[in-house]
Parts: structure tokens; sequence; C-alpha cells
């Protein structure tokens, strides 16, 4: 006898979505990618770094921390609200405008959250 768990299609069938067969199998559906998830926290790391380093050099650097804490609950949120994070990542570029590095690093961080800044 064989034990065969796979999937057969034939036909005119079309299968749209994911499938998953066997024993102890598991199916994750509209999960973020590990990768994204990752080069967004190095992002904000960055940004949170250059505000360490840069904060003599800013008047309101304590209201871009609250910011780009904004950014990163909601970015680590399971439901993230994009019109929250896109405020606070213009409010975050007008703080840190002057600080060349600062401004750059808050852009890469917009983009790399898919957000227009």
């Amino acid at each position: 006898m064989r034990d065969d768990r796979g999937v057969h299609i034939s036909g005119k069938a079309r299968v749209t979505g994911q499938i998953s067969t066997g024993d102890n199998s598991t199916q994750i559906q509209g999960g973020r990618p590990s990768g994204a998830d990752d080069a967004t926290a190095e992002a904000l790391d960055l940004v949170e770094d250059l505000l360490d380093e840069h904060e003599a050099d800013l008047p309101d650097a304590a209201r871009a921390r609250r910011d780009l804490a904004d950014v990163r609950e909601e970015s680590e949120s399971d439901d993230p609200d994009e019109d929250r994070m896109s405020g606070a990542l213009a409010r975050l570029t007008r703080r840190v405008t002057g600080v060349t590095a600062l401004t750059e690093a808050v852009h890469a961080l917009a983009g790399q959250l898919g957000l227009g800044n």
C-alpha cells in the first residue's frame, strides 16, 4: 500500500492560494516576511542611534524620539495604522531637518515601510 498524501490536480482545475499536505504540515498565510521585518528593525535602530548621536543639534529631540516610538510601535503591530505611521514620519522628518544623516535615515525608513515621506 502506497502512503500518498500529495495533491493531484488534473483536467481543467485551477488552484489559487496555498496548499499544505502531509504529516505535521503547517500553512501560514498573510504573514510578514522576516527579512522585511529585520530590515525595518535595522532602519528603526539606525534612526534611534543617529538621534542619540545628534541630540544636541536637535531642538525637538524628545519629540522626535516620541515620533520614532510611534513608528516603531505601529510597524511592530499586527495591524499597523499606516496613517499614524505616515503622520509620525512626517513630524519626525520636520524635527530632524538640518541633520543630513538623520533626514536620509528617516527617508530610508519610510521607504522600507512602503510609505512616501
